[in-house]
């Protein structure tokens, strides 16, 4: 279901109320091309508040890991045993923990700082993005669709006075309450699509907001086809290496 909170879109401007005396009700739609340089500082803030992504996340992704693995190994084990084989897998398999453990480490030190001056995010990948108060044009709230049926995700985009997306909150790592929290310790208005909408559609309406590969969704594809095609391969020759075919 839908949880709604804020201002809708065809009720407010984009960005501050224009009454506060700030320079925000210039703001650019939302979804432009950026033009201004993002802030990448080096260290996490001190003394403001942190939010952490959601956990269960992380637990869901392992369970279904395991069940995925777990027979595998279990298989090739049964295989590579009699005929001594089996330090091969071995390594694999530490291999493949090893990978899992760093992931799990990562997002776990994925995080949001939030304070009355601005807000940085430390992203899967380490990397650090500050948005000041100041430079905030509109923070907007979009539900989309998901699944295929009626359920819908929140997903919060803090933009900066050009239009541009700098920082997003997706439903899927992110509760609702952690969203709230961002737009009042900021103190700046939020704006909400009254409808909720397809991916497809928030693509058409407001393309920038996106990652590359929901803007290019063919494309992603494809290099995940390829990704997952090579990996195949090296797999395949490995078993065939010791004699696993």
């Amino acid at each position: 279901m839908k949880e709604s909170w804020g201002t809708s879109a065809a009720e407010c401007t984009l960005g501050r109320d224009e009454n506060d005396g700030s320079e925000h009700d210039s703001a650019q739609r939302p979804g432009t091309r950026r033009t201004v340089p993002v802030s990448r500082p080096r260290r996490a803030p001190t003394g403001l508040e942190r939010l952490r992504p959601l956990p269960s996340v992380l637990r869901r992704a392992g369970v279904a890991t395991l069940a995925l693995l777990g027979p595998i190994f279990a298989v090739l084990y049964f295989l590579t045993v009699p005929d001594g084989a089996w330090p091969a897998i071995l390594l694999a398999q530490v291999v493949v923990m090893a990978v899992l453990a760093v992931t799990a480490l990562t997002y776990s030190r994925v995080a949001v700082w939030v304070g009355p001056d601005g807000i940085t995010e430390r992203g899967f990948f380490g990397s650090m993005t500050h948005l000041p108060t100041d430079d905030i044009g509109v923070i907007l709230l979009v539900h989309t669709f998901h699944g295929g049926g009626a359920d819908t995700l929140a997903q919060l985009f803090l933009c900066d006075l050009d239009g541009n997306q700098v920082i997003r909150l997706r439903g899927q790592f992110w509760s609702i309450r952690d969203m709230a929290l961002v737009c009042e310790t900021l103190g700046i208005p939020l704006t909400e699509l009254a409808e909720s909408v397809t991916t497809k559609e928030l693509l058409t309406r407001y393309p920038g907001l996106l990652y590359w590969f929901e803007r290019h969704q063919f494309s992603a594809a494809t290099l995940s086809g390829v990704a997952v095609l090579a990996a195949a391969t090296l797999f395949y020759t490995g078993l065939a290496a010791i004699g696993v075919t």
